[in-house]
């Protein structure tokens, strides 16, 4: 039995996680009063899950696909920005380290979720 509900996707779970850390974590450092800096981090981060929402709603493997990769590039730019935030000096390499492991699990868990649905997108001959 599939997933019927998107806040059961395992993929969303994990992005939604994600936007969360993120979010905690600029509003604890000196980020939060660089505004450009930080809505370009907080439209990467909620990007991530609006990918994957807008991909489940389109009822196709095909087009959700194409959202999944929105999706993880999104969660790329992301990890840009956060490692420019440490260029910056707003964070250390500690203060990232969840956030990038949360990352990690999230590109490990869209992916997954590519691959399963890679049946479903081939046309038939």
């Amino acid at each position: 039995m599939g997933v019927k509900r998107l806040d059961d996707l395992i993929a969303f779970q994990r992005a939604n996680e994600f936007k969360a850390e993120v979010y905690r974590l600029v509003d604890a450092s000196a980020a939060a009063r660089d505004e450009r800096f930080r809505l370009q981090l907080f439209d990467a981060a909620s990007s991530v899950a609006a990918n994957i929402a807008e991909g489940w709603s389109r009822f196709s493997a095909p087009e959700f696909c194409q959202f999944l990769r929105y999706a993880r590039a999104s969660l790329e730019e992301s990890r840009v920005w956060l490692r420019d935030g440490v260029a910056r000096r707003y964070f250390d390499e500690a203060s990232i380290s969840q956030s990038l492991q949360l990352a990690d699990r999230c590109a490990a868990t869209i992916t997954a979720l590519w691959r399963s649905l890679q049946p479903f997108t081939k046309k038939p001959r």
